[in-house]
């Protein structure tokens, strides 16, 4: 076996068994609690991802429902085709097929655990953030710019503006070096927050 033994090939295969289920990723922040509303809110924006890779961004409408613990999202394409809704509850993230089969949504479109954590980041205030993250390796802080989101020190992802609720009130760009994407969210012009 060109030298080398089979203990020595045994403990190479448990080794890359190790690695191959391990990821340098983080692992999925906490999710805030939503904040009190009076009213269930429904915001319409438009999410254009863009890849590190300099693949073609891509522009979709997303219809989100904010409503006690629940975020839903139906994201559309710009023709209004319904591609699939996430939905983040109680039960974890998700997504559940629209008019496009789930698994061609999941070559498009980054994890459902990635989008929810990120629109979250954008769209709650920040002391919902800070409250989630107490005690665990994440924090928030804000500079005058940007939110940004460590994980163990290490800067995940930076949102700009930095106010308190950045997605809610106008454009937000989140440049996330985790996931290696850029997600604008953008309100739409016709869009009321009811």
């Amino acid at each position: 076996m060109s030298g080398m033994t089979v203990p020595r090939l045994l403990v190479i295969a448990v080794l890359l068994t190790l690695l191959g289920g391990c990821s340098l990723a983080p692992p999925l922040p906490p999710a805030p609690s939503q904040p009190a509303l009076a009213e269930p809110a429904t915001l319409k924006r438009q999410l254009t991802f863009e890849r590190d890779d300099s693949s073609e961004p891509q522009t979709l409408i997303a219809l989100i429902r904010l409503d006690g613990n629940e975020l839903r999202a139906a994201l559309l394409t710009p023709y209004g085709q319904r591609l699939v809704t996430l939905v983040d509850d109680d039960d974890g993230s998700r997504y559940v097929a629209g008019d496009v089969p789930l698994a061609e949504i999941e070559k498009r479109l980054p994890p459902a655990e990635w989008l929810a954590a990120r629109l979250q980041w954008c769209l709650w205030p920040a002391g919902a953030l800070r409250e989630a993250f107490a005690g665990t390796s994440w924090r928030l802080t804000l500079t005058d710019e940007a939110r940004e989101i460590h994980h163990h020190g290490r800067l995940i992802a930076r949102i700009s503006p930095a106010d308190s609720q950045a997605g809610r009130r106008g454009p937000v760009l989140l440049d996330d070096r985790q996931g290696q994407y850029r997600l604008r969210i953008t309100p739409l012009k016709e869009a009321v927050d009811e």
